[in-house]
């Protein structure tokens, strides 16, 4: 799932629970659940005859839209909801997109004593062995965001 997903199911959760302990392991287990939910071939997203760079390039340029869209939902939900505990909120936030950070920091830095979490990362994308096109996990997240902003605000 994109960011945007996992921060729609942070703030939903945020919005139901007291306990910011509790916030981030929920936001957590969240984000690989979510990611066990095939969202489409990641591969469509470069050129077949991409090199590491040009991929983590692209990757760059992708993540930087979907933080965007990620922060204009959690601006916009802090304005419109008023949390009562903004730390419950930032916590399962945090939670909800940590794993993300931690691989593309690992995949990015190259750095050996995660690689152990990004093959289990991977692991959790690959754990239905379903593929389908991109144009499909779109729609699927946008949707799960609206279905979540809808629970949130209902």
């Amino acid at each position: 799932m994109f960011l945007t997903s996992h921060t729609a199911a942070a703030i939903l959760i945020a919005t139901k629970i007291q306990n910011p302990y509790l916030g981030f392991l929920l936001g957590l287990l969240s984000h690989f659940i979510l990611d066990m939910i095939p969202h489409g071939r990641e591969s469509e997203l470069f050129d077949k005859r991409a090199d590491h760079r040009q991929r983590l390039i692209r990757l760059a340029q992708l993540g930087i839209i979907d933080v965007f869209f990620a922060g204009c939902l959690l601006v916009s939900s802090l304005y419109f909801l008023k949390p009562v505990d903004n730390i419950v909120f930032f916590s399962t936030v945090f939670g909800a997109m940590l794993p993300d950070f931690l691989f593309y920091i690992t995949d990015f830095l190259q750095i050996k004593f995660l690689f152990w979490f990004s093959k289990f990362h991977h692991y959790i994308h690959d754990f239905l062995h379903i593929k389908y096109a991109m144009k499909y996990g779109f729609l699927l997240q946008a949707i799960f965001v609206v279905l979540c902003l809808y629970l949130v605000f209902n």
